[in-house]
């Protein structure tokens, strides 16, 4: 008797077993993968400071920065760097906000950045202005930036300062 009970047991057990890796060849396993937008900037803050002299031979009239982006965006997404003239002051703080121009220059660019240009222009009214123009695929790009006063000799003399506030997001 217990040899007939050691015995149904054994193919109850054998049963599972045999149920299970049949089960095995049914089941299926996926794996999914987000990869979620992102964007780094560095830096994300420029302090300007220009000098205007009286006669002009102590003037400090332009200042270069370097302002690298590495950004991973969704496809088709326009990628933008943009800079914002904030914190301005100096004798005539009125006359330098519309006065500083801007040219950039690619030092570096990989990937979907390589279509990417360094753009130019100038701060108007407080808004912010592109410093990337182009930029639609995943990548990492470096601008030397050319920040300089457009017409000092209109300015008071004395030193003028600012602050550009940066930003880069991919929309």
């Amino acid at each position: 008797m217990k040899k007939r009970s050691v015995w149904c047991t054994f193919l109850a057990a054998l049963a599972l077993v045999v149920a299970a890796v049949g089960a095995q060849h049914q089941a299926s396993t996926g794996l999914a993968v987000q990869v979620a937008p992102e964007a780094h900037l560095d830096p994300t803050q420029v302090a300007l400071r220009f000098q205007v002299s009286e006669d002009g031979t102590s003037d400090i009239t332009s200042q270069t920065q370097a302002i690298a982006a590495w950004v991973r965006a969704l496809p088709n997404q326009q990628i933008r760097v943009t800079a914002r003239l904030e914190n301005v002051t100096g004798p005539d703080s009125a006359g330098l906000a519309s006065g500083i121009q801007f040219s950039g220059s690619t030092t570096r660019a990989t990937e979907g950045a390589r279509g990417a240009t360094c753009a130019s222009g100038s701060f108007v009214g407080g808004a912010a202005q592109e410093l990337v123009a182009g930029w639609r695929r995943n990548g990492r790009l470096t601008c030397s930036v050319r920040f300089a006063l457009a017409n000092p000799r209109s300015l008071q003399p004395g030193v003028y300062a600012a602050v550009l506030s940066l930003a880069v997001r991919a929309e």
